[in-house]
């Protein structure tokens, strides 16, 4: 019975794919990562639909030969940079007669949260409760079966342009793939990358990609603020290939092998060669490669701790976690970033067997919080399959309910909630 449930996350340069795989007990286990190069997207927006439905399609069709299977449906990330965040209460009236708050009743106050006026090129892409409150109480995570006469639901509405999502679509339709649910790109960070007991003290998720960096901040469990800023990684290839007059291409290289960040323990860099041009190659200084590294990633660092001290939870977070291919590669990033957010930080990575980089945090965050959402229904459709067979003695057809009840449960959770 193959229970895969893939994740996709479309970047700006890279398109990185996971899948995952329940065992006996319900956990998910990451089975399979792989990444392929993208030219299709620019900042997070897609400008070439061809080129980017080519990149998936060899993406997915990597991540096929991994497994061993299949895959005409995934799961997607909705990135900070083409969304927005407003927040919303909705509220309705208990409507059993002995008070007691049934699941029909939570659905009403989330449909009720929804209604706001949306700009015609703007459409509601998610919802995420932040708290609900019975009569007065509130910080309530789940009010079923409680008793009240009045429920309310703090929510943030999660907002995107029509024309960019509907091009995404059409990129992953072109693939051949339909798109099972969206996943808010935060949530599936704070999956893989941080505990529990950060997102209630405080913490915030920095996600440097190659032409934006994400910034979400999490507190009492839930996000509180998401935006992003449009530059990445890119901007220091650009300075390195300017600077040094090399090809973009090169510069990207012997800045992923030889990135660093300067500080007080650096001793002196030796000379190292690198193509200029076709069968031409030159020395460069090191030391100079290390200083116009540093020189962009102190100001990337800089627009970030504006960007935090500008959203107002600069003193609720305990701590920062960098992810993303962007910076997160660099020795000595922690050091800097340290210095210059006045924070504890740390590089982020997923904590799965064969996919510990940053570069997966996302795909993987992806599946991991698909899979949350709907574990206890995967549990349950296992004891009634085992009963099925155990009735029917039929191991195909209990194999073919089993996974037809799975993907309806997916289906199910993404109407209820997006």
């Amino acid at each position: 019975m193959n229970e895969y449930i893939i994740g996709i996350d479309v970047g700006s340069s890279k398109i990185c794919a996971a899948a995952g795989k329940f065992d006996k007990n319900g956990d998910i286990q990451i089975v399979g990562v792989t990444s392929i190069k993208c030219n299709g997207i620019k900042k997070g927006i897609v400008v070439d639909i061809d080129s980017t439905s080519e990149s998936i399609k060899n993406c997915i069709f990597q991540l096929e030969g991994i497994i061993d299977y299949k895959i005409d449906e995934v799961f997607i990330s909705l990135p900070v940079c083409i969304s927005e965040i407003i927040d919303n209460k909705g509220v309705v009236a208990v409507s059993s007669e002995d008070r007691e708050i049934k699941k029909s009743d939570v659905e009403r106050v989330l449909k009720a949260a929804k209604i706001i006026t949306v700009n015609s090129d703007k459409e509601i892409i998610g919802l995420i409760p932040e708290q609900y409150i019975v009569d007065g109480f509130d910080r309530i995570k789940d009010p079923i079966g409680m008793s009240g006469l009045r429920l309310e639901v703090d929510a943030k509405v999660i907002l995107s342009q029509t024309t960019v999502i509907n091009n995404l679509f059409k990129s992953i339709n072109k693939a051949d793939i339909k798109v099972r649910g969206i996943v808010y790109e935060p949530l599936a960070l704070s999956e893989v990358l941080i505990e529990k007991e950060e997102k209630e003290i405080g913490t915030a998720i920095i996600d440097a990609g190659a032409e934006t960096i994400d910034i979400s901040i999490f507190k009492n469990g839930v996000i509180k603020f998401a935006d992003a800023i449009p530059y990445g990684g890119n901007i220091i290839t650009n300075d390195i290939s300017v600077c040094l007059k090399l090809p973009f291409s090169e510069a990207e290289k012997i800045k992923l092998k030889y990135g660093d960040i300067k500080n007080d323990n650096n001793v002196s860099k030796s000379k190292i060669s690198v193509k200029a041009s076709y069968n031409n190659a030159i020395e460069i200084d090191q030391n100079l490669l290390i200083e116009i590294i540093n020189a962009r990633v102190e100001e990337l660092l800089s627009i970030i701790n504006n960007k935090i001290i500008q959203s107002g939870y600069k003193n609720e977070i305990s701590g920062v976690t960098i992810t993303g291919g962007a910076i997160s590669f660099m020795t000595n990033i922690d050091i800097l970033a340290e210095k210059i957010l006045d924070k504890p930080v740390r590089i982020g990575v997923p904590h799965f067997v064969g996919s510990s980089n940053p570069m997966y945090s996302c795909g993987i965050g992806i599946v991991k919080e698909a899979s949350e959402s709907f574990k206890n229904s995967y549990l349950t459709n296992k004891s009634n399959e085992k009963k099925s067979k155990d009735v029917l003695n039929d191991e195909d057809m209990g194999e073919e309910e089993g996974k037809s009840g799975f993907l309806a449960k997916i289906k199910e959770f993404f109407t209820e909630f997006f």
